[in-house]
């Protein structure tokens, strides 16, 4: 099912005020806060993603994700591999537009994903994934038994097999990069994400994010075959620049 039938049709306000409520998630590059948008009567809730300047962020080994989206112009590129202020000021807006971008082209590819919403300056804004004000947990915070399990399991290997033919790898998906709301898995974290068409290592990636998922339904009772699942979402040889192994 694609992701639009998780939010009523008119669920986004066309407000211009946003009201800042809590913080949702502090990760290594970023934070997530939940903003209420008003307008015209109306209240919706989002998630607004900010992102830390490079060099306050906690992970700041992105070369093998940045692979051809970073390199930029000419002396874009020369000022990043000498690690310069420019070059990292650069990178920075790099990473958050690779992201929106990403969020953007899942979102139309039928992924399901929070419906983007806004790009600002140090971050964007994306649909807040909860009910009321409470966020929906993440996937490994989550106690699915086997017949549900392995229903989300089937649906991620669909989500997948969506991105692969949309040409782009998450990059870091696992049970901590998932959400489970309404009996459905919602992917969300792109800072890692990879073009299939140019990136050497997406072969490498979509491998290991299905590893990284197969963990977390194996101790849940599911059959799962790592070999099976590449071939179920079109990730063979002939699709990616590198060979999976």
């Amino acid at each position: 099912m694609p992701p639009g039938d998780l939010f009523p049709r008119d669920w986004l306000v066309p407000g211009e005020r946003h009201d800042e409520l809590g913080i949702l998630k502090t990760g290594k590059e970023s934070e997530v806060y939940l903003v209420a948008r008003s307008g015209g009567g109306r209240t919706c809730l989002l998630a607004e993603k900010r992102f830390r300047a490079r060099d306050r962020r906690l992970f700041r080994d992105d070369y093998l994700y940045r692979g051809v989206w970073g390199e930029g112009p000419k002396r874009e590129h020369r000022a990043m591999k000498r690690n310069t202020r420019f070059g990292h000021e650069f990178a920075q807006r790099m990473w958050i537009w690779n992201e929106w971008h990403t969020l953007t082209r899942m979102y139309e590819a039928g992924v399901t994903v929070p419906p983007p919403v806004d790009i600002l300056d140090g971050g964007y804004r994306m649909a807040f994934i909860g009910d009321g004000d409470r966020a929906a947990p993440r996937l490994v915070e989550t106690e699915l038994g086997v017949d549900e399990a392995a229903h989300a399991w089937r649906a991620l290997l669909d989500d997948v097999a969506r991105m692969v033919d949309a040409d782009i790898v998450h990059g870091d998906l696992s049970a901590y990069n998932v959400l489970w709301w309404h009996r459905r898995p919602v992917i969300i974290d792109f800072s890692q994400s990879v073009d299939v068409v140019t990136h050497p290592a997406a072969g490498m990636l979509v491998e290991r994010d299905l590893r990284a998922l197969a963990g977390y339904f194996t101790r849940r009772g599911v059959a799962v075959d790592v070999p099976d699942a590449l071939r179920a979402v079109g990730a063979d040889a002939r699709r990616f620049t590198r060979q999976l192994s």
